[in-house]
């Protein structure tokens, strides 16, 4: 095709379309990937663990610790202990509130990596060192008007074996006051050492085992099922069946989101249709000279569809780096839309800790979901320019020659 004026245009004009449509299907593919795994990830290091071990029978401390020895020398495991959970009222001289209550080895913030990595101390230190001390959320340690080195009293229940309700309660110093990053989780946590929680929540059979593996987005279910195995006392449960009604709900309104972006792409693929209906129209002379000298419907057919993948192939390319260069900046963008809304004399963030659990935005490029969109994108160019190449294979040269 011999591009005179406006022809060129026409494409080119297609391939951009393409090209735009392309971009924010792959930025929300690679954002939200990331965005799932870091509000998850945070969650599953601070609050469940990667797999829980429940016992079918009652277990002291002792076979807990052992259990999770042996859990430990296991290939792909990188870190498990005992937990007990209980609730409780914690009060002091000017607040009381019901909190959940976590007994954790002292070790765990040494030992734990992604535990250390995002719990974040923000007085004292972590200290569970004896069994007196306890940790308190920031929101919690707000409300009761206390800080690091302060004292606060925790009662607790216990059943008594006629059946009665015995209240019990203690005195502690706190050692340290730390934040999740979850608002909900923040409004009623505390820490205690496992010790102490063995004994006061032993009869309430709140005692698992939280392990720590290698891969816990793709091996989980494997794992779990190999310490159902070995384990035959204990029964297993993955991070993802834990938190299934959360982690299916990020993923349903992913799902939406790649719906909605592939509609766009759909229609702007289509707009190679009008560009190239419009290109017959214009070419409808050399067309006529073609087909006249020797060339079959055939090959004008293949020269039309051919056009039309050749402009989805450059738009898609085009898109898909223009994607991935936004996709791998997206932290730097929104920290500069946001410097530029503070310069206006907006307020609030574009990207709320206390709302995403993220500060930073975590890009996951996924090499199989980029080529799929550019594989998707040039069939649907295919497909939009096949109406015009049908349309030019059937034109009758006679009938064109007549008109002009």
């Amino acid at each position: 095709f011999s591009f005179r004026k406006g022809k060129k245009r026409t494409m080119a004009g297609a391939a951009v379309a393409v090209a735009l449509s392309v971009i924010p299907l792959v930025v929300v593919l690679e954002v939200s990937d990331g965005m799932i795994e870091g509000i998850t990830r945070r969650f599953i290091e601070l609050e469940s663990g990667h797999i829980q071990l429940y016992s079918f029978e009652k277990t002291n401390l002792q076979q807990l610790r052992q259990t999770s020895e042996e859990l430990q020398q296991m290939d792909g495991v990188k870190y498990a202990s005992p937990v007990y959970r209980g609730m409780g009222i914690v009060y002091s001289s000017g607040y009381k509130a019901g909190i959940s209550v976590k007994a954790l080895p002292e070790d765990i913030y040494r030992m734990d990596e992604g535990f250390n990595s995002y719990l974040e101390i923000k007085d004292g230190s972590f200290d569970l060192s004896d069994n007196n001390k306890i940790m308190l959320s920031k929101q919690l340690a707000d409300r009761l008007g206390v800080a690091a080195g302060g004292s606060v009293k925790l009662l607790t229940a216990k059943t008594a074996p006629n059946g009665r309700l015995l209240l019990r309660p203690d005195k502690y110093i706190v050692s340290g006051i730390f934040s999740t990053g979850y608002y909900e989780v923040d409004a009623m946590s505390a820490y205690i050492r496992l010790e102490k929680g063995a004994a006061l929540f032993q009869d309430d059979r709140g005692s698992f085992i939280q392990c720590k593996i290698e891969r816990p987005y793709t091996e989980a279910d494997a794992t779990a099922r190999i310490f159902q195995e070995k384990f035959e006392l204990y029964n297993s449960a993955t991070w993802f069946r834990l938190h299934k009604s959360m982690y299916e709900s990020l993923y349903t309104t992913r799902a939406l989101l790649i719906f909605i972006m592939s509609i766009i792409v759909v229609v702007a693929a289509f707009n190679i249709t009008s560009s190239l209906i419009i290109m017959v129209y214009e070419k409808r002379q050399d067309i006529a000279i073609l087909k006249s000298c020797g060339t079959s419907g055939r090959q004008i057919r293949l020269a039309f569809i051919l056009t039309g993948m050749i402009t989805g192939t450059v738009g898609a390319a085009a898109g898909i780096i223009a994607g991935l260069v936004l996709s791998l900046n997206i932290n730097e963008i929104i920290h500069g839309i946001q410097s530029l809304m503070n310069l206006a004399g907006g307020r609030g963030d574009l990207l709320s800790a206390s709302a995403y659990y993220l500060d930073q935005i975590p890009v996951a490029v996924e090499p199989f979901e980029i080529l799929l969109i550019a594989v998707s994108a040039v069939a649907l160019s295919v497909i939009a320019a096949v109406l015009p190449a049908l349309k030019a294979e059937k034109m009758r040269p006679i009938e064109i020659m007549q008109k002009h």
